[in-house]
């Protein structure tokens, strides 16, 4: 695990950008959704990633997207 994200694939296992895919074998990949549309990143970065320009934290509560949602909804 890596000390500073507390998870193996370090910045991507944590980073709002990411989706886990996988094979037939069992194989898990990390694909970074900002390779789509920006040169820069690596569809499959080498894991672990320790810096990344394009990381954003993803919310580990999934109540705050609730929320935030509900709250959009009632400003329009």
């Amino acid at each position: 695990m890596s000390a500073r994200t507390g998870h193996r694939a370090g910045l991507c296992g944590v980073c709002r950008h990411h989706r886990v895919t996988g094979n037939r074998r069992g194989s898990r990949f990390y694909l970074c959704e900002l390779s789509k549309t920006d040169a820069r990143f690596p569809r499959y970065p080498a894991l672990p990633v320790v810096r990344c320009a394009g990381f954003e934290h993803a919310d580990p509560d999934p109540w705050n997207a609730y929320t935030e949602s509900q709250e959009d909804e009632d400003h329009e």
